[in-house]
C-alpha cells in the first residue's frame, strides 16, 4: 500500500502540477488572450458577464486576476491585462482535457458544434504567438 499522508498533492497542501486553473481563471485567460491589446477589468467583466450569462464586476474577478498575475499567466501593462506564453501553456493544457472529456464517443450535433469551438480555441492556444 502506498502513503499518501506526507504527499502535499494528497492533503490540500496545493496543486499537484502547474497548471491547476480554475474554470474562472481559465475563462479569464481566453478573454484576454484573445483580445488583440491588453484588456482592463472593465472589458474583461463586460466578456465574462455574457459568457457567463451573469452579472461579473471587476470586483468579483479581482481576486482570481491577482492569483493569475502572481503565478505568471498574465502580466499587468499599464493598468491592463495581457496573456503571457505560461498562461497560453497552461490553458492549453486545460482546453486540451475539456475536449477530452467532452468527447467520449458522443456524436450529437450540439456536442460537435461545442467540440468545433474548443478545438478552435486550443488550436489558438497551441498555435498562438505573444
Amino acid at each position: 500500500m502506498i502513503s499518501t499522508a506526507n504527499d502535499p498533492r494528497m492533503t490540500g497542501g496545493g496543486p499537484a502540477f502547474d497548471w491547476a486553473m480554475t474554470v474562472v481563471e481559465l475563462a479569464i485567460f481566453i478573454a484576454v488572450y484573445r483580445a488583440a491589446q491588453p484588456i482592463g477589468a472593465d472589458v474583461l467583466s463586460n466578456i465574462l458577464g455574457r459568457w457567463f450569462e451573469s452579472v461579473v464586476g471587476p470586483d468579483d474577478i479581482a481576486g482570481a486576476v491577482t492569483n493569475m498575475v502572481e503565478r505568471g499567466w498574465l502580466v499587468m501593462i499599464g493598468g491592463r491585462l495581457m496573456a503571457t506564453q505560461d498562461g497560453r501553456r497552461v490553458a492549453s493544457h486545460l482546453m486540451n482535457g475539456v475536449i477530452r472529456m467532452l468527447d467520449q464517443g458522443t456524436r450529437l450535433i450540439d456536442v460537435a458544434l461545442m467540440m468545433s469551438v474548443l478545438r478552435l480555441t486550443k488550436g489558438e492556444l497551441d498555435n498562438g504567438n505573444l
